[in-house]
């Protein structure tokens, strides 16, 4: 983008519960100017309907940026509505001139703006914004009040809209780093997970070798033992019969012993199902969809990390920063490849160029002779983005 203000992503929990609390004085606002103004319509004159209808234009605006922010507005529609919102507090204090309870509550309306910019723009842009509406508010105050106007009221808000930002930035960063640590927890369980499962099957598959090279060899010696004691004792139909029916316990458990070696070796490789389920559970309930093929299982220890760790950082960036509050994870075996693919319906890149985890994914899936996509449908008007990633089943020879 050829202008890009730094902004932040703030939790969708934090935003409900902000938004809730402007509108609540909002509302208030409207209540105190029905109160305040003539019952008789006819009674009104071109200001008190230019201060009524400032106030229904700013309660539009307000939930019109509320909108575009869930859909993912960039930074300059951000600053545009930020000022629309401050130019129609500003015409409304100036409409309410001859009311002196409006005059001195509408003015609050530019603390819920400041609410806005603190969960929208970073330090720098939210003092320059805040110091933009205040002196506003000042201006306008001097053209219908001596000298020096509203100064004291105008110190007095900035100091408000300080106090507001600086208790909402607190929280946002409370909220980051709550989220973050959601994020690094589940990471760190579902890799522990994975661990797990490494040494499971590394277990299963010394198992199944002991048992083939050690039971199964004493077994077939103790076979042919009892099948040269079969012909010795012909002559002997009691321990004929005993040898008979101990060559036979022989037979038999030599039969299973090698249907359990075939059935733990089948079993060889590594379930992902396990590891990639635990990024969901220790996130909120909802958040994340996991949809696995059942039994699935990665013969490749190295394709079986890259998998996981794709779906770790394709879940850390839908969440990080594309502030996604839905995210579909799947993964299936098509024919001899692995396709993990990841849908959220977050902001999208929004232009931003591949950061390190993005580029080393992108590496690793080429070292191995797979294929990564990834699609900004947000860009093309929609929301999200698709991150695709398709391997072999089986790691290239090294070297």
């Amino acid at each position: 983008m050829l202008f890009d203000l730094e902004t932040q992503n703030v939790p969708a929990s934090t935003r409900k519960q902000l938004n809730l609390q402007a509108a609540g004085l909002i509302f208030t606002l409207l209540a105190v100017a029905a109160l305040q103004l003539p019952w008789r319509l006819e009674d009104w004159t071109v200001l008190e309907w230019g201060g009524v209808g400032a106030l229904i234009a700013f309660t539009v605006a307000f939930g019109a940026t509320v909108l575009m922010i869930e859909y993912g507005a960039n930074s300059i529609e951000r600053v545009l509505l930020i000022l629309l919102q401050i130019t129609i507090v500003v015409i409304a204090f100036d409409r309410f001139r001859n009311y002196p309870g409006l005059v001195y509550t509408v003015p609050a309306l530019l603390i819920v703006v400041a609410t806005q910019i603190a969960t929208l723009f970073r330090d720098w842009v939210a003092t320059l914004l805040i110091v933009i509406a205040s002196l506003a508010f000042w201006g306008v105050s001097l053209i219908t009040m001596p000298w020096p106007g509203a100064l004291l009221p105008t110190l007095v808000l900035i100091a408000f809209q300080g106090y507001a930002v600086s208790i909402i930035s607190s929280r946002v960063e409370v909220d980051r780093a709550r989220g973050e640590l959601a994020r690094s927890n589940a990471e760190l369980v579902s890799m522990q997970s994975f661990v797990s499962e490494t040494v499971r099957d590394r277990e299963r598959l010394r198992i199944a070798r002991d048992l083939h090279d050690v039971t199964g060899h004493k077994l077939t010696a103790l076979k042919i033992n009892l099948q040269i004691m079969q012909q010795r004792v012909k002559d002997s139909p009691e321990l004929k019969d005993f040898v008979d029916r101990s060559a036979q316990i022989a037979d038999d458990l030599l039969a299973d012993t090698r249907v359990i070696v075939r059935q733990i070796s089948g079993a060889e490789g590594l379930a992902l199902n396990e590891s990639l389920q635990k990024l969901a559970t220790l996130l909120p309930e909802g958040m994340i969809t996991v949809e696995l093929e059942e039994d699935l299982r990665v013969q490749s220890g190295e394709v079986a990390r890259l998998l996981l760790r794709a779906g770790q950082e394709g879940v850390s960036n839908a969440l990080r920063h594309g502030g996604a509050t839905r995210i579909q994870l799947a993964l299936r075996r098509i024919s001899d490849r692995f396709v993990l693919r990841i849908i959220d319906n977050g902001r999208g890149l929004r232009g931003k160029p591949a950061g390190f985890g993005r580029s080393q994914l992108a590496a690793r899936v080429k070292d191995l002779n797979g294929e990564y996509r990834l699609i900004d449908h947000a860009a093309a008007g929609g929301t999200g983005c698709e991150l695709e990633i398709t391997v072999p089943d089986e790691a290239p020879p090294s070297g």
